[in-house]
């Protein structure tokens, strides 16, 4: 091995990226968010989806629970959701000046809207899933693109869960969007959302063990030799 090479390998030995793993719960139901209780039934009859609607007007329960993957229209609540899905922080429409608690209950047969912060760090995060349980539908946007929804009859209290993969997350902030619908009377909601914080460090220095230690002084001994032989 040449000399120069020597010294790359004993330098590759001794530095390193340092990227460790750590898994986390994301949101649960003790999250803060910013809410808008205000869109009442502004959407009611719209989105016509599997022989119903999206958001089935009340009492009009649909024969079957049924979830989506296209897009609902809101735009006959636009007014009160504003740029919720573009513009997160700075929604307009009716949304709460700051996060506050979430409710599992709201009011009957309306819809309510929620946008969690999530921070992912220097890092970005990896493997995060979405479970939302819920009577009777949720609809929900990462950073304004939509990952899918589910509506039920609701002809009891039970909740029917939403399972979604978020994909990786990219570093800094990021908005999880959540649109609660309810036909039947009965509200409830639960959410929680995992993944695995990547911690990505600068390059780094690891401490050499021994050998490495030798190698290196070896390494430096053979250069002064080359040296004195040359002079």
């Amino acid at each position: 091995m040449k000399f120069s090479g020597l010294i790359a390998a004993v330098f590759a030995a001794s530095t390193t990226f340092a990227a460790t793993i750590q898994a986390a719960t994301l949101i649960d139901n003790s999250n803060t968010a910013y809410y808008n209780n205000s869109i009442g039934r502004a959407l009611d009859g719209t989105n016509p989806y599997a022989g119903s609607f999206m958001f089935p007007r009340p009492g009009k329960r649909p024969a079957s629970d049924f979830t989506v993957t296209s897009e609902p229209d809101l735009s006959s609540a636009q007014a009160t959701l504003g740029n919720w899905l573009t513009d997160p922080l700075n929604p307009g429409g009716t949304w709460t000046r700051n996060p506050v608690s979430i409710r599992k209950h709201w009011r009957k047969n309306t819809e309510t809207a929620i946008i969690y912060t999530l921070d992912a760090g220097l890092g970005g995060i990896a493997n995060a899933m979405a479970s939302i349980s819920v009577n009777n539908g949720a609809y929900v946007w990462l950073n304004g693109k939509f990952l899918g929804g589910l509506t039920s009859p609701g002809k009891n209290r039970n909740m029917k869960t939403l399972a979604l993969e978020l994909g990786p997350i990219d570093a800094g902030m990021n908005y999880l969007q959540v649109l609660r619908e309810d036909h039947a009377g009965t509200r409830r909601y639960s959410i929680n959302v995992s993944g695995d914080y990547i911690d990505q460090q600068a390059l780094s220095p690891v401490p050499l063990p021994a050998s490495g230690l030798l190698l290196f002084g070896a390494a430096g001994g053979l250069a002064m030799f080359r040296r004195r032989k040359a002079a």
